[in-house]
C-alpha cells in the first residue's frame, strides 16, 4: 500500500471515531377455525368482549383473495403506514397458504383491522397489545409500528402467523419470525437479555428494537446452525430448542460474511406489459455452502417451484422468506416464480417505485426478487440475465453477449440489486462509448442536454478519481416511473438533471461509492457510502463557480441542523448506519452532510492533489471488493 493511500485510510479511521464535527456540531362471522388438523373450535386465552361494529364503518377497505382489510385514512395518508398496507395487500394470501401449509389446517377467510396506534386499538377494542387475534369471529386485528420502519412489516407477519396456527404461540417465536423476515439489524451484544429472560417476556405490550433483534436473531441462529428443518419444526411446534448462550453470543460477534460459493448465476425473465406480470426463474449452478437456509423474496412475487439437483423440494413461503425444508450441501438449485403489478404499483408512498413496476409501455424490475438468498450474505461471481418482453427491447446491467442476454462478472463476488427495464427506449452514446443513456417520453434535443450533462460530470470524476470499475456505464431515463437510484452499472433518474444538477452528480458519484468500493462489511464506516457522493457533488460544484459551491454547501449545513436540531440528534458518523429504519433524514444529514465535511476536513489536512491521489489509489486497490 503506498504512503499516500495509508494516509487516507489513517485519517479516516481516527475520524470516524468522532461523534460531532465543530463546523456543523454547534449549529363478524361465527364460523370455526380447524387447529392442526382438527375440527374443535379454538378460542382464545383471554375472554374477548364485543367490539362495536359501527366505529368500522368509516373506515377504508379492501380484499384479497381470503381477507377483507379494514383500516381508517390515516393509514392511508401516513407514507409509512401505507406501505405497510401495500405490503399486506401484496403479499397476505402467498404469506397465509404459507403459514397454513405448515400447520397443516385448511384455509379460513378472515377480516383484518388495522390501527396507526397502540393506543386506537386500545380505545376500539380496550386491548393492551400491539395485535390480537379473535379465532371465534375470525378477526385480526394489529397495530402499525410506524417505529419500525417503511420497510419492516414484522407486526403483520407476526399476527398472520398466530392466525393460521389457531392459538396463541410463544412471543419470542412469533415476533422473531416476523423480524427474520424484514431482517432488523443485530444489537450490540451488551445490550442483549439471556435466551431465558426473552423466552419469559410479554413482547407483545410494547415494540422494543433490542429486544424485537434479539427475538430475530435467536431464530437466525436456529436455522444457520441446525438447518431450515429445524426452523420449520420449531415454527410447527411451538417450542424454541434449548440454545447454549454461549454459543449463541458467539454467533452474534461474527458479522454478515460470505460462505457461499456460487460459479454462476442465470436469470431468466419472461415480461409482460399487457398482463402486467412476468414469469421468472433463477438457476444456481455449481454451489458449495453450509446447509442452505431461506431465500428472500418481495411480497411481489410468488415462489412455484424449488428444485435441489433437479428433484423438487417441499418448502414454506412466509412474507419475505421462502424456506426449503431440505438441508443442501453442493450442486444446483433451480428457483421458478412469478410476479404481478396488476394490482398495485408501488409499494411505498412519496419514495418512489422501489419494488419495480411494470405499466403498458414500460417495465421496470429490480430487488431480491431477482435473486434469492443462500444464506445472510450471498456471494455472485457471475450472473448471467435472458430476459425477453412483449413490447419494445430490454435493458440490463452488464455486457450484452447476445441477443437478451447479459453477463456480468465479479472478481471479488457481488451481493447487490439486479434492474432490469424494458420499453421502446432511444438511445445516446457519449465518451468514447463507455457512457450510453436511453430515453424515451423526451425529445431528442432535451435527451442530448441530458446525455452531456451526464457525460461532464463523469469526466469531472474520472479526471480527479479515477475511472468507476465497470467496463460501461448506463443511464436510463423512464417514463412515468418516479426514481433515483443507481444500481450496478445502470443509472435510472426519472427527474430532470439540469435542474436538480447537483442532486444529479449525487447519483453518478455512486459509481465510485458504493458502486466501484463499498463499505457494507464494516458497519463503523459504513457513512462514507453517503459522504463520498455528497463530496463529490460539492467538488463538482466549486468547479462550477465558488457561488454554487457556497450554495450547495450551505444546503447541506441547513439540513443537518434541521435533521439534528442543531446537534442535539446528532449520532456518530460510525453510528449513522443505525438510524437509517426509524429516521431517513437523519441518515442523510449525519453521513451525506456531515460526512462529506469530514472528508473537505480530511482534504484540508493533505492538500487537494495528495487527497484525490489517495481516493484514486484506494478505488483502484479496493476495486469491486468490500473494504474491512
Amino acid at each position: 500500500m503506498s504512503n499516500l493511500l495509508k494516509i487516507l485510510l489513517t485519517l479516516i479511521t481516527l475520524t470516524i471515531i468522532t461523534a460531532t464535527f465543530g463546523c456543523i456540531s454547534n449549529t363478524q362471522s361465527t364460523t370455526t377455525i380447524q387447529q392442526r388438523g382438527t375440527a374443535e373450535t379454538t378460542q382464545t386465552s383471554e375472554s374477548l368482549q364485543p367490539i362495536n361494529a359501527e366505529v368500522y364503518k368509516s373506515w377504508l377497505h379492501n380484499s384479497t383473495k381470503y381477507f377483507e382489510i379494514y383500516y381508517p385514512e390515516e393509514v392511508y395518508k401516513d407514507p409509512i403506514l401505507q406501505s405497510k398496507l401495500n405490503m399486506l395487500l401484496l403479499g397476505a394470501d402467498s404469506t397465509y397458504e404459507g403459514h397454513f401449509k405448515l400447520f397443516g389446517i385448511k384455509p379460513q377467510e378472515a377480516k383484518i383491522y388495522l390501527y396507526p396506534s397502540k393506543d386506537s386499538l386500545k380505545n376500539i377494542t380496550g386491548k393492551n397489545t400491539l395485535w390480537f387475534v379473535d379465532y371465534q369471529n375470525r378477526e385480526i386485528h394489529i397495530v402499525l409500528i410506524e417505529e419500525s420502519g417503511m420497510y419492516s412489516s414484522f407486526e403483520i407477519v407476526s399476527a398472520l402467523l398466530e392466525f393460521a396456527a389457531g392459538e396463541k404461540l410463544p412471543d419470542v417465536l412469533v415476533i422473531g419470525f416476523g423480524v427474520l423476515n424484514f431482517r432488523i439489524p443485530m444489537s450490540s451484544q451488551e445490550s442483549y437479555v439471556s435466551i431465558e429472560q426473552l423466552k419469559s417476556l410479554d413482547l407483545r405490550k410494547e415494540y422494543n428494537e433490542t429486544l424485537y433483534a434479539e427475538a430475530g436473531d435467536l431464530l437466525r441462529y436456529i436455522a444457520d446452525t441446525y438447518g431450515p428443518q429445524a426452523l420449520i419444526n420449531t415454527l410447527k411446534d411451538g417450542n424454541i430448542p434449548t440454545v447454549n448462550e454461549k454459543d449463541f453470543l458467539e454467533f452474534l460477534e461474527v458479522e454478515d460474511y460470505e460462505t457461499s460459493n456460487i460459479e454462476k448465476t442465470t436469470i431468466t425473465l419472461k415480461i409482460s406489459m399487457k398482463q402486467k406480470k412476468f414469469e421468472g426463474a433463477v438457476i444456481y449452478s455449481n454451489v458449495t455452502s453450509q446447509p442452505y437456509i431461506y431465500f428472500r423474496r418481495t411480497p411481489r412475487i410468488n415462489i412455484k417451484e424449488i428444485k435441489v439437483n433437479g428433484e423438487n423440494v417441499d418448502f414454506i413461503q412466509s412474507f419475505t422468506v421462502v424456506i426449503p425444508a431440505k438441508n443442501f450441501k453442493k450442486g444446483d438449485i433451480e428457483i421458478k416464480y412469478s410476479g404481478d403489478y396488476s394490482k398495485i404499483e408501488k409499494i411505498a408512498p412519496k419514495r418512489g417505485y422501489i419494488e419495480g413496476q411494470i405499466k403498458e409501455d414500460i417495465a421496470f424490475l429490480r430487488g431480491t426478487f431477482l435473486r434469492p438468498m443462500l444464506n445472510s450474505v450471498e456471494l455472485f461471481n457471475v450472473i448471467e440475465v435472458r430476459a425477453k418482453t412483449d413490447k419494445g427491447a430490454v435493458i440490463a446491467p452488464g455486457e450484452l453477449i447476445s441477443s437478451n442476454v447479459w453477463r456480468i462478472s465479479f472478481p471479488q463476488g457481488f451481493s447487490g440489486v439486479i434492474p432490469v427495464f424494458a420499453g421502446e427506449f432511444k438511445k445516446i452514446e457519449l465518451t468514447n462509448g463507455y457512457l450510453t443513456v436511453y430515453y424515451m417520453d423526451i425529445d431528442d434535443k432535451t435527451a442530448e442536454r441530458y446525455a452531456n450533462l451526464t457525460a461532464e460530470i463523469l469526466e469531472f470524476g474520472m479526471k480527479h478519481f479515477g475511472k468507476p470499475g465497470y467496463g460501461k456505464v448506463k443511464v436510463v431515463y423512464p417514463k412515468g416511473i418516479s426514481i433515483s437510484s443507481l444500481m450496478l452499472d445502470t443509472l435510472a433518474y426519472s427527474h430532470n438533471p439540469v435542474r436538480y444538477k447537483y442532486g444529479y452528480a449525487y447519483e453518478i458519484a455512486h459509481w465510485w461509492v458504493p458502486g466501484t468500493v463499498t463499505f457494507d462489511t464494516n458497519m463503523s464506516q459504513f457513512w462514507f457510502n453517503l459522504a463520498f457522493p455528497w463530496y463529490y457533488s460539492l467538488k463538482y460544484a466549486q468547479n462550477t463557480s465558488q457561488e454554487s459551491y457556497r450554495e450547495l454547501r450551505n444546503y447541506g449545513i441547513s439540513k443537518y441542523h434541521k435533521a439534528t436540531k442543531y446537534g442535539e440528534k446528532d449520532v456518530p458518523l460510525t453510528e449513522v448506519w443505525k438510524v437509517w429504519e426509524r429516521d431517513i433524514n437523519l441518515y442523510y444529514a449525519v453521513g451525506a452532510y456531515k460526512g462529506a465535511l469530514v472528508l473537505e476536513k480530511l482534504e484540508e489536512h493533505t492538500g487537494s492533489e495528495i487527497f484525490s491521489q489517495s481516493l484514486r489509489e484506494f478505488f483502484e486497490k479496493y476495486r469491486f471488493r468490500k473494504v474491512i
